[in-house]
């Protein structure tokens, strides 16, 4: 959202009109955007987060023992870019998703006054 906040009221201040009267294809871009830098800054967490909840619970199948653990091997085993796999994918997706999520939002905000 402060990336979001940000592009809009950026837009505002410099063409001096009202947040209201940004054109939906740009509050869909400025959306899409804030998805991006969303996915950007938060990714490396995501695949610690997704390798925990997909790891077994108990005995042969646990592969993590705590989150920090999970870091190191994906550290050691995958490097840097390990925190980083299957982000293309991710940002593809995420463009659209946003957008729309973004317009509507603005959309039914204007709506209620």
């Amino acid at each position: 959202f402060l990336a979001f906040e940000y592009l809009m009221n950026r837009h505002s201040r410099a063409y001096s009109i009202p947040r209201d009267s940004i054109p939906t294809p740009l509050i869909a871009l400025y959306g899409g955007l804030a998805g991006e830098v969303l996915w950007l800054s938060s990714y490396p967490f995501d695949v610690v987060k997704s390798k925990m909840q997909s790891d077994g619970f108990v005995g042969k199948e646990r592969r993590y023992g705590s989150m920090r653990d999970c870091v190191g091997q994906v550290w050691r085993q995958e490097g840097v870019l390990g925190f980083w796999r299957g982000l293309g994918p991710t940002l593809v997706r995420a463009l659209p998703v946003s957008a729309g999520t973004f317009a509507v939002v603005e959309w039914v905000r204007r709506a209620l006054g």
